[in-house]
């Protein structure tokens, strides 16, 4: 992997981890460190070393909704904790990814993914789409419903800590989905580490743009 230009702490990239906090209480801290540690064990073939997780938050960390920021290579570089706004997304626009786009590590050079926002044109968001098949925005995953069942694409860049506990208690199952797929659906969600299906942002289906 080449060398991250963002990282000021040595060689190699860096990464991001996004943790919700309510009221300075962490929630979900364990698949996020778990997350971090599979990471760094891939990437820099060692441990980092993580304190638990209610000394994560430094004593400044504002009262209600806040996101929690950690900045990290082989050891926590940085940590911030900001009051968390949910952007207002109302429009989508489809935009292809490059031939070997990858987004499986969350990388904090974001660089790609900003590339391919920059092409919403008049949308407020992109819902990128690789090799044909549907994978997420440039900040989250993405839930269709068709009246019935919530549904994920199998084929998401960056398997979230959220999606994955929405798959294992049941609420959403995953499949495939195409651009030609979109008409069978009536709504999607967004959701990530700040959002869930109970969180409210969701759009028709009808108000994603295509090229």
């Amino acid at each position: 992997m080449a060398t991250d230009p963002f990282s000021a702490f040595g060689a190699g990239p860096l990464f991001i981890e996004t943790i919700r906090v309510d009221d300075r209480c962490i929630l979900r801290p364990e698949p996020h460190l778990r997350r971090m540690r599979e990471t760094v064990r891939e990437v820099f073939g060692t441990k980092i070393k993580l304190p638990e997780a209610e000394e994560l938050l430094p004593a400044e960390c504002p009262p209600g909704l806040v996101k929690c920021r950690l900045l990290y290579d082989r050891a926590i570089r940085k940590i911030e904790c900001l009051p968390y706004e949910p952007r207002r997304i109302a429009s989508l626009r489809l935009v292809a990814a490059p031939e070997g786009f990858d987004y499986r590590l969350k990388r904090a050079d974001r660089r790609e993914l900003e590339a391919l926002r920059s092409q919403r044109d008049d949308c407020d968001e992109v819902l990128i789409v690789r090799d044909g098949a549907i994978t997420d925005t440039s900040y989250s995953n993405v839930v269709f419903f068709d009246g019935r069942r919530y549904v994920t694409p199998d084929t998401c860049l960056l398997a979230g800590v959220r999606r994955h506990e929405l798959l294992r208690s049941g609420r959403i199952v995953e499949e495939r989905i195409t651009p030609r797929d979109l008409e069978r659906f009536e709504r999607v969600w967004l959701i990530n580490a700040m959002l869930g299906l109970d969180d409210g942002l969701s759009l028709p289906v009808g108000a994603i743009c295509r090229g």
